[in-house]
């Protein structure tokens, strides 16, 4: 059959059985949301001497999601990870203010999470232990972050034949120039900074001393405080850790592990199992533990709304200037919106603007910068609370706040700005055949297309990269309160940690969202401590998000049905999206990396 029906005729057919299986897909999910309503508004009834059981596995987020399930089209159904980070959060303090709970069954086996992440789950564990009530971790196998959680409990066992992986801490990051270069491909890198590595591996091949000194010295700190906290819970000294860091760990035998005193005992879940019963008084661990999800519907129960009415303002992820259907970013129109809500509503005595992003688009950016200084003027004071990371544009719509707080190991700052312009010519031409004809009428009519730049094209690009600098570290300076000279000191693209972002200006305090809140209440004069948490934006119903999430994976669905009909490969698709999303990005992109996961 000639190559191009064959093609017609897949795309019809993927399109015909698309058409299909969104029938029975819309069918099945409708029946999960009754079966997930049914038991997500419940409250849990707790008994005296009850254990709340927190697992966590899997990836970590920083808002719910509103879909009980993570759908593939051509993969099924698959749970989703029960809580946020704010709903774990939510779970412990509910289990510190129940007296039925006596303590917390810790496991986290294949949870992943950012550094700042892992440090607030910590630190409300520790704060959980303080108000007298024990903590029991038990895994099968411990990855660093793991056991830096669970170190912060009463007893911390692993499996007999388990492992603990306390090797110090690492970045790769993959360079593909050499790669792009055999492919004749050259992406054509405008920036200011030469530390902003999130397009480095377009322009060399190897790593960069300067990129190397900023991932070298935000690894040693982030490393240096859990090293420090895990001494603190297990009466190690530092010393001894770091000597252990270099002995190979995760490989250790089972005798020499225990030596270590990292952990209190290597077990079978069972036997573990039987202390955590023994330490409870009880005879059946399944009558008497609460899960985390049962845990968290008791939050309003638990903390009634009392007080003055501060509203805390979710902005996670990629900063876009157009709406994605996955909602996993932050759409500027979107948050604005809700930015005008919370400026216009009386109630509303402070606003906290809980940040977790790498950035993104420097114009959307620009104009989330503006609605929040209108919030600002509307005498609504307001904090900012950085969770794993407020880089780049992260940073942008934080600065004007009149309080920052950070996580020692967040990552900040990164202000920088580049764009990115990819020419293909050297493939299509040279090795495909492909022509590209231009016919315009004036000298910038085809300045955006994937060619070679001329160099008055170039110097136009570059001219605007450095201009929107100029902007940004000029809002950096009027929102701390420092020269701008001072700002482009520690600028440079550079990304700190929280601990050093405090000591150069960027951060006012180290602390968690708890923190930011107490500071906005005092910023509103709220002096008897009374007040509550509105969130927003307001949680998406599940229909609402499985229409989002459909329309992002419809066309995803077709060009997988066609790959098995023509027999086209994943990575020529993966390729193309690269290629979209290139095409589509704004200009100016205001973007660090994405956050160290361990």
């Amino acid at each position: 059959m000639n190559s191009f029906w064959k093609t017609v005729l897949a795309v019809i057919v993927g399109t015909l059985l698309v058409s299909i299986i969104s029938c029975l897909f819309t069918t099945c999910v409708f029946v999960g949301m009754i079966a997930a309503s049914s038991s997500s508004d419940k409250t849990a009834s707790t008994k005296e001497g009850d254990v709340m059981l927190l697992k966590i596995n899997g990836p970590v987020t920083e808002i719910p999601s509103s879909m009980p399930f993570a759908f593939d089209m051509l993969g099924g159904i698959t749970k989703s990870q029960e809580l946020s980070l704010r709903g774990y959060l939510n779970a412990i303090a509910c289990a510190k203010a129940d007296p039925n709970i006596a303590g917390i069954y810790l496991n986290t086996d294949d949870m992943s999470a950012a550094p700042a992440s892992y440090e607030a789950l910590r630190d409300a564990l520790v704060d959980f232990r303080a108000s007298g009530k024990w903590i029991i971790a038990y895994n099968d196998n411990y990855g660093f972050g793991q056991y830096y959680l669970a170190s912060a409990a009463d007893s911390v066992f692993v499996n007999t034949i388990g492992a603990i992986t306390f090797d110090g801490m690492s970045s790769v990051q993959i360079y593909p120039k050499a790669m792009l270069d055999k492919l004749n491909i050259e992406m054509q890198v405008f920036r200011v900074g030469q530390f902003k590595s999130a397009v480095e591996p377009y322009m060399v091949e190897h790593i960069s001393d300067a990129n190397r000194l900023q991932v070298e010295t935000y690894l040693r700190n982030i490393w240096d405080q859990d090293v420090k906290d895990i001494a603190a819970s297990r009466n190690l000294s530092v010393e001894t850790l770091e000597a252990l860091a270099n002995q190979a760990v995760s490989y250790m035998q089972p005798d020499e592990l225990i030596e270590t005193g990292l952990v209190d005992g290597m077990l079978y879940k069972s036997n573990v199992e039987k202390i955590l019963l023994a330490k409870m008084g009880k005879d059946e661990l399944k009558k008497h533990a609460i899960t985390a999800s049962q845990m968290v519907n008791n939050y309003d129960k638990l903390f009634p709304e009392k007080g003055e009415k501060i509203a805390v303002l979710y902005a996670s992820g990629e900063i876009a200037s157009e709406a994605k259907g996955s909602g996993d970013d932050i759409y500027y129109e979107s948050l604005i919106k809700n930015i005008r809500k919370i400026a216009e509503d009386k109630k509303v005595k402070a606003c906290v603007l809980r940040v977790n992003s790498p950035g993104g688009s420097g114009f959307a950016s620009e104009q989330i910068w503006k609605a929040l200084m209108d919030l600002k003027e509307a005498g609504k004071p307001l904090v900012v609370s950085m969770g794993d990371y407020a880089a780049s544009g992260g940073y942008y719509i934080s600065c004007m706040a009149d309080y920052i707080v950070a996580e020692p190991n967040t990552l900040t700052g990164s202000i920088g700005v580049f764009g990115v312009i990819p020419n293909f010519g050297g493939l299509a031409t040279g090795k495909l055949g492909v022509n590209f004809e231009e016919v315009k009428t004036h000298d910038f009519g085809t300045l955006t297309t994937m060619r070679k730049a001329t160099e008055a094209e170039a110097a136009k690009i570059q001219h605007g990269i450095d201009a929107f600098y100029e902007l940004f570290t000029k809002r950096c300076a009027e929102g701390r309160g420092m020269e701008q000279d001072s700002i482009k000191a520690i600028a440079g693209g550079r990304v700190w940690t929280g601990s050093d972002a405090v000591n150069i200006g960027l951060v006012d305090e180290l602390g968690d969202l708890n923190t930011a809140l107490a500071k906005a209440a005092e910023l509103a004069g709220v002096t008897d401590g009374k007040y509550y948490r509105a969130v927003y934006p307001e949680a998406k119903s599940s229909y609402e998000t499985l229409l989002e999430m459909f329309d992002d994976t419809k066309q995803d669905l077709t060009l997988r049905i066609v790959d098995h009909i023509i027999g086209s490969t994943p990575a020529d698709r993966e390729a193309l999206k690269f290629i979209e999303h290139l095409k589509n990005a704004d200009r100016i992109q205001a973007r660090s990396f994405d956050a160290v996961v361990y």
